[in-house]
């Protein structure tokens, strides 16, 4: 077994409880302890009692619920998402997750999922793996490529990369063996629709996933799973064995699907940090070029896609075969101060106005797009939802998270709980990710204590600016912009505060 095939072996026993500590695993696979350490403190520390300090749980009362359980002498970590957003504040006790609304209420776990998911019988009646079983039959299946242009399919899960682009990568390098890695890993505050569609019909992503592993000839398909989500990867998991029953049943030959938990912090849901982490490292982004589909998973050509755009993969193909048009629909988590946070389907394009109006949200004051990451706008700012709408309005589509903020609520204030997320999330492997998110976490403090000079802005314009323009990855770069957005778009409130003035009355205490 070489090093890293080593050091991959030790860590899972550690990351599993089944190690006899960390020295003694060091020496059985003879790989040094520090590095072992530094894999095992990356991933472990995941508290059995947390609150969710992410905006929208912390929009809805996640302070009071993290005061009462002090009251009540209950010992605690912060987490920054739970994957709960629309039930907030969420709180973990004893491993298992609660809303808190004066009182604690369960949320249903894993045992209500696999009762209620969607069976095979049933999504088979519904159409469902028609499209599959008919392109297993395919001899040439390069056609699918072309549907993919046409229907202008992106990246769903942040940067928007065309899908039939990355795709036609892979399938030019000549290296194998090749790896489809579904990226479910889902930590950006207000984002749950990935996690919302696998619980409730987890085999619309086997089928895409299916398809993809078709089209890309790959030799594995592996789906990896943020390890809080246990009840996804139940149905998952149950879903997977029918599945295999199914095509076992036809006599039909498909590339293995796997599913993997994977740990670690926000940042790993990036996919060059997402593969370190299947190999068994820290998940800490990957310098690129190369690309994935270049030099990916073990250093093999890889495709990574997000639960979104492979589940989409069946309604364009589909479509196809019953000789019609796709439409290729988006799903928004909603959030904050609205009426009925949820996911909404909706066509790609539709109007923020239309999507705020089905939520309930009224006298909007702003509206973080793409979650906290994507961007911050005014609340009047009626933008088309899709991915040039959101370009020319200075936003990133993302996730599709959607987090608003009425006219009652500080900026400041707002600002410095998503200051204190990217800071907590950030994996300090580049430097101006590491240092800018704590100095923005520090001047964001000294404002909302009244104690901040213009000199201090000027200082975060400029910390902000390099923070996008050298981090390594896409955390520290959103971290600097969404900063700079609230800055440009609400710096009356920010020089508001310099003069000891909060229109929300929640500052200075």
């Amino acid at each position: 077994m070489d090093y890293n095939s080593r050091l991959r072996q030790a860590a899972r026993e550690v990351l599993e409880g089944r190690s006899s500590g960390l020295r003694e695993t060091a020496r059985r696979y003879n790989v040094p302890v520090s590095a072992l350490k530094g894999i095992a403190t990356f991933y472990l520390g995941r508290e059995e009692n947390q609150v969710c300090m992410g905006l929208p749980c912390v929009l809805k009362g996640a302070r009071r619920a993290a005061e009462e359980l002090e009251r009540r002498g209950v010992k605690f970590s912060t987490a920054y998402c739970l994957g709960y957003c629309d039930k907030g504040p969420v709180v973990k006790i004893g491993g298992r997750l609660y809303t808190y609304r004066g009182s604690l209420q369960e949320i249903p776990g894993k045992e209500e999922a696999l009762r209620a998911y969607k069976r095979l019988d049933a999504y088979v009646k519904e159409g469902g793996y028609s499209a599959a079983l008919r392109l297993l039959e395919e001899r040439d299946r390069s056609f699918v490529l072309s549907l993919l242009d046409r229907a202008n399919l992106r990246g769903l899960g942040g940067a928007g990369f065309p899908t039939a682009a990355k795709w036609r990568s892979l399938l030019s390098n000549p290296d194998r063996p090749k790896y489809l890695v579904v990226n479910f890993h889902e930590g950006e505050p207000g984002t749950f629709k990935d996690r919302e569609l696998v619980e409730s019909n987890p085999h619309k992503l086997l089928e895409g996933t299916l398809i993809a592993s078709l089209v890309l000839d790959v030799d594995e398909a592996i789906i990896a799973v943020r390890e809080d989500y246990e009840a996804a990867r139940a149905v998952l998991e149950a879903a997977l064995e029918e599945l295999r029953a199914f095509l076992a049943s036809r006599g039909a030959a498909a590339p293995p699907i796997s599913v993997v938990s994977v740990g670690g912090s926000y940042v790993v849901g990036e996919e060059t940090a997402l593969l370190e982490a299947l190999e068994g490292r820290r998940g800490e982004p990957r310098v690129r070029p190369p690309y994935p589909t270049e030099r990916g998973l073990y250093g093999k050509p890889t495709v990574v896609n997000n639960v979104e755009t492979i589940a989409v993969l069946v309604d364009i193909l589909r479509a196809y075969y019953e000789g019609r048009e796709p439409a290729v629909e988006k799903r928004y988590s909603v959030t904050g101060d609205v009426e009925r946070p949820g996911v909404y389907v909706l066509k790609m394009g539709t109007r923020l106005g239309e999507l705020l109006k089905a939520s309930g949200a009224s006298d909007v004051k702003a509206v973080f797009i793409g979650g906290v990451s994507g961007g911050l706008l005014p609340g009047d700012a009626d933008i088309a939802l899709d991915f040039d709408g959101a370009r020319k309005a200075g936003v990133g589509l993302g996730t599709g998270s959607v987090i608003v903020l009425s006219n009652g609520r500080c900026i400041v204030d707002a600002m410095y709980e998503v200051a204190q997320f990217f800071a907590a999330e950030s994996c300090g492997k580049c430097e101006p990710c590491r240092l800018g998110t704590r100095e923005l976490v520090e001047i964001m403090r000294r404002i909302k204590a009244g104690r901040a000079t213009e000199e201090d802005l000027k200082w975060a314009e400029s910390v902000a600016k390099t923070m996008m323009e050298t981090s390594l990855c896409g955390l520290g770069q959103a971290a600097g912009k969404v900063f700079l957005d609230a800055l440009g778009r609400f710096r009356e409130e920010f020089e508001e505060h310099l003069r000891g003035v909060c229109r929300a009355g929640v500052c200075f205490r």
